[in-house]
């Protein structure tokens, strides 16, 4: 009985594991799909910055107001992402009551990290594609 207990335990100690491998991962296809659309919008409103800065605006303001625009825009998704999250959580609780799921109970700080990583990520693609547009001359 107590080999059994071992295998059960490694199985369930690797199992557990998953769940955070699958978060990493999505947590790092979401900094690159985040990167990609900061990227992109960037690269379309090249017109819009050489037009702020025609009008007098210096090359650090139109970077700030691109990096606030992009910061609020990141804590709402990032807001939004772990209201439908916990949505999400609930109803698996009640559809599956019967079936064991492994989910962390201290799920506030975790979430509190994971806005405060999307408002991150956003800032430094932010940065770095919005730098480059804003020291382009038109």
């Amino acid at each position: 009985i107590t080999f059994i207990d071992g295998i059960f335990s490694r199985f369930i100690d690797q199992f557990s594991a998953l769940p955070i491998l699958v978060g990493l991962l999505s947590l790092g296809a979401a900094a690159v799909i985040m990167a990609n659309t900061v990227a992109l919008a960037t690269l379309e409103r090249r017109r819009q910055i050489g037009i702020l800065k025609a009008i007098g605006l210096k090359g650090g303001r139109v970077l700030r107001i691109m990096l606030l625009e992009n910061l609020i825009v990141s804590l709402l998704g990032g807001l939004i992402g772990m209201g439908l999250s916990a949505i999400g959580v609930a109803i698996m609780s009640k559809l599956w009551q019967d079936v064991v799921i492994l989910i962390p109970t201290e799920t506030l700080p975790i979430a509190i990290a994971l806005v405060i990583a999307a408002v991150l990520i956003g800032a430094l693609a932010t940065l770095l594609s919005a730098n480059v547009a804003v020291r382009e001359r038109e």
